[in-house]
């Protein structure tokens, strides 16, 4: 099994996206034009109402939500096949091809919601076998159980996380149209790095946070300053996130030239 070179795949990430942003953006402005007023009107509409409390949705915000929701998975889908491709393929989309709405488009979005749910199902059994051995540990040693317990949750948090990647290693396999390879063949193809992988994981998304931090402090100065800065700070959201997905399909772009391809950084 090749052993994942964590700075080598965090540089490779990073530097590929900054070298091609201009792709990227090639590749996307037709579907961030249509992003933009859908989920600053959006977030507008609910928060002007009083809405958009995550912890306690109301029915008719759904009304909202999910239309937003739909929108923004199919096109950053359609965005992370073209990426793909453009990556491992050279392939530059472009008219109408750069708003893909395809079989490979459809099967990314199939194949990410079967990996939450494979991830959901195995953290919630993991997570009952947690609760249960502290509940037992806690009838016999009192308080003295969160020793163990605290230690397996963040175990089973670092758990989760790798296997996500191991799994959506997939991912990019089914951007290029291959359907002979299956999650199995992902999960095989990665074994063996628990750790660099978790170390990747850990510094990419602090670096992203770093870099997105700054935009975000923007954003809020511009939601103080009324209904016009409201809407430019949910503008600047939206770019936020578009340069996140960006830099994690590259990420995963990159592992799977690695894992797969036999490409080196």
């Amino acid at each position: 099994m090749r052993k994942l070179p964590v700075t080598g795949a965090l540089n490779h990430a990073f530097k590929s996206t900054r070298d091609n942003v201009a792709f990227a953006f090639h590749i996307s402005w037709p579907w961030m034009l249509m992003l933009l007023p859908v989920n600053v009107g959006g977030n507008l509409y609910l928060i002007l109402n009083g809405w958009g409390d995550p912890q306690r949705i109301e029915p008719q915000e759904l009304v909202v939500l999910l239309p937003m929701l739909a929108v923004s998975i199919v096109a950053y889908a359609s965005i992370a096949v073209n990426w793909h491709r453009y990556v491992l393929l050279d392939e530059v989309a472009d008219g109408w091809q750069r708003l893909r709405i395809d079989t490979l488009m459809w099967r990314y979005i199939g194949n990410g919601f079967l990996i939450g749910l494979i991830l959901v199902a195995g953290a919630f059994a993991a997570g009952l076998g947690i609760a249960l051995i502290g509940m037992i540990f806690g009838a016999i040693i009192g308080k003295a159980a969160t020793i163990i317990v605290v230690p397996a949750m963040l175990a089973l948090y670092a758990g989760v996380l790798v296997a996500a990647y191991r799994l959506s290693v997939k991912l990019p396999a089914i951007a290029l149209g291959r359907r002979d390879f299956s999650l199995r063949d992902a999960w095989t193809a990665t074994a063996e790095n628990f750790w660099p992988l978790l170390g990747l994981i850990v510094l990419f998304v602090t670096g992203v946070l770093i870099a997105a931090l700054g935009m975000f402090l923007i954003s809020y100065i511009f939601g103080t300053l009324g209904t016009v800065g409201l809407s430019l700070a949910l503008a600047i959201q939206v770019v936020v996130n578009w340069v996140a997905t960006i830099l994690g399909v590259t990420l995963l772009t990159s592992l799977y030239g690695f894992f797969v391809e036999g490409r080196n950084f």
